[in-house]
């Protein structure tokens, strides 16, 4: 059971400044990010109708695969790294050593990732023939590398990630709209999109390389089996997270076809994006519960349960929209020969609440209070729930029973994520009045 300590006596005026960096951060999030979910909406019908649903779904196919060296490359840093500099944010020296070691294990596990990519390629004959956009693909890859995520948001500095990340997809939407034009520019339409991630990394490490408190130097071995230690279990945890986020896709296209990969794609991502109702303030509060937990978990629980009251109430508006007007929005943004994504639609409408409430209990509340083990496990298990549901629904109904298998593994995560949170003391209740 984990300990939650009673409030002690921190000083006002720290906490009001607290206070006021996370509403910048979210505020700033809000308006600056607004672009990389504004962007990719707009994008993706453009894409669907240019390049045809089986060439876009080749695309995400491809861009499927290459998630999971992302996965591979982050290593979970993105969780454990931000918490261990968020709470060394008074030492300049500590988080030199964090950021050294993370970013050379990083690099590594991009060379193991790549030499990865060219076995599969050899040996998966679908895949030796459309080689050139899986390479393609994987250039996103090194920029995701590149651009320490980690780092600015445990300094919170959402500001930087937001501005960057927004003025390259800016770019890359332009010139997807200027050269890509018909199915044919399949491998054209992911060479430009990597480009903008490229781009994105060697920015954003630019940046931080610049910041006086920040020292490169060479980590000791100390360090890098710290890093390593703390990072495996968020990395196991987003690893099986992907089995049923990211692995839907690349199954579908597998086993049914590039036509059903693209109506569940187009279905998945549309959907996804409106995750940007609140990934703005997942992203903004977790570096700053993790800060206040340590002084007063009593404190951050509090702040943890009106979070959730927020975002599952904004959340619970594009759910209604999505299933009332399915076949009204598939229509208008993928055109009569994307038909076919309206019934998966409706099947994952309810995912912008789910992942919701699930990014409160898991990331906020578990990672917040170490149960990083547990979080694991759940997820682990979830992983291989929809796979265990996902093949035979794939099998037997296509897109649509990729649809069926996210919905269902998501709901078994959130069940689940409550049922552990309470068996280790931790109760969030949405109906009882909290604290002022």
């Amino acid at each position: 059971m984990v300990h939650v300590n009673q409030p002690q006596a921190y000083r006002p005026q720290r906490l009001t400044t607290d206070r006021r960096r996370l509403f910048d951060n979210i505020v700033s999030l809000y308006l600056l990010q607004g672009l990389n979910y504004i962007i990719p909406i707009a994008v993706l019908p453009y894409l669907v109708r240019v390049l045809g649903i089986e060439t876009y779904g080749l695309v995400a196919v491809a861009q499927s695969f290459a998630q999971y060296f992302n996965i591979l490359t982050d290593y979970g840093f993105n969780f454990s790294a931000t918490r261990s500099i968020a709470q060394s944010k008074d030492e300049p020296g500590e988080i030199s050593r964090i950021f050294c070691s993370v970013f050379l294990i990083k690099i590594c596990l991009t060379a193991v990732g790549f030499a990865v990519l060219g076995c599969v390629l050899l040996t998966v004959s679908p895949m030796r023939h459309d080689w050139t956009i899986f390479i393609y693909a994987y250039a996103g890859v090194l920029g995701n590398v590149l651009f320490p995520v980690w780092y600015f948001q445990g300094l919170e500095r959402m500001r930087h990630i937001s501005i960057i990340s927004g003025a390259t997809k800016t770019l890359s939407a332009v010139l997807l709209f200027i050269f890509v034009h018909q199915s044919r520019d399949g491998a054209l339409a992911v060479a430009i999109q990597s480009f903008g991630m490229l781009l994105a990394g060697a920015i954003g490490f630019a940046v931080c390389t610049r910041s006086a408190d920040l020292v490169f130097h060479w980590p000791c071995w100390q360090d890098l089996r710290t890093r390593t230690a703390e990072g495996w279990h968020l990395f196991v945890s987003t690893a099986s997270l992907s089995l049923y986020t990211n692995t839907n896709v690349f199954l579908v296209g597998m086993l049914a076809g590039n036509v059903q990969a693209g109506y569940f794609s187009a279905a998945d991502r549309l959907v996804r994006a409106t995750n940007g109702l609140v990934g703005p303030i997942t992203q903004a509060v977790f570096p700053y519960v993790s800060a206040l937990a340590p002084r007063s978990s009593e404190a951050a629980l509090v702040f943890i349960t009106r979070s959730l009251r927020w975002m599952s109430g904004l959340a619970l508006l594009p759910v209604i929209a999505i299933f009332v007007l399915a076949r009204p929005i598939a229509l208008l943004c993928f055109g009569y020969g994307a038909d076919g994504a309206i019934p998966v639609m409706r099947w994952i409408a309810l995912l912008p609440f789910l992942v919701a409430v699930t990014s409160v209990l898991g990331v906020l509340t578990m990672l917040t209070f170490g149960l990083d083990k547990q979080f694991s496990r759940i997820l682990i298990a979830a992983g291989i729930l929809n796979l265990v549901i996902g093949v035979p629904l794939i099998s037997r109904f296509a897109a649509q029973g990729a649809g069926a298998s996210v919905l269902l593994t998501e709901a078994f995560v959130t069940m689940t994520m409550g049922l552990i949170l309470r068996l280790n003391g931790i109760n969030i209740r949405l109906w009882e009045k909290v604290p002022a």
